[in-house]
Parts: structure tokens; sequence; C-alpha cells
């Protein structure tokens, strides 16, 4: 499946270990209308949020989605990729 990249503004990649569980994790960061999450890749996703965050915040709050969303599978792997 091809998607279309996403703008660099400071979006972030994340690798699972588990591709099977994208889709699982994409609705989970998805949850509200600023978040927007493509499947890039067999195992990867990119991730972004509109409006006037910087790059840091994009980071900290992919990373703090992913670790709520991690707690719940535990079995899977993430590498968060700035």
């Amino acid at each position: 499946m091809h998607m279309a990249a996403a703008p660099d503004w400071g979006d972030v990649q994340i690798r699972l270990s588990d591709p099977g569980r994208l889709p699982q994790l994409r609705a989970f960061l998805a949850f509200d209308h600023d978040a927007h999450v493509i499947i890039t890749g067999d195992d990867e996703l990119e991730v972004w949020f509109v409006g006037s965050r910087n790059a840091w915040a994009q980071v900290r709050e992919t990373e703090l989605r992913l670790r709520a969303w991690m707690r719940w599978h535990p079995d899977v792997i993430a590498t968060l990729i700035p």
C-alpha cells in the first residue's frame, strides 16, 4: 500500500517488532483530529500533529501516546525515530 508522505514539520517515525499491530497502534495514536498517522512501510508508521507544536513537542506527544499503548502491549518492541 502506498501512502502520501507526511509534511516535514517534526514528524516522528515508529518501527514495530510486530507489523501486525500497526493498525491498532495507528488507531490508538490518532484518537483526536490533531494527530495524523500514516503507515509508511511494512513495520513502520509516521506521526505528526497539526497546530503550533514545535519538533520537540511533536516527539514528546508521540512518546507519551506510545508509552500508554506499550503498557497494554508489552510483547511488542517499538523504536521511535525522530
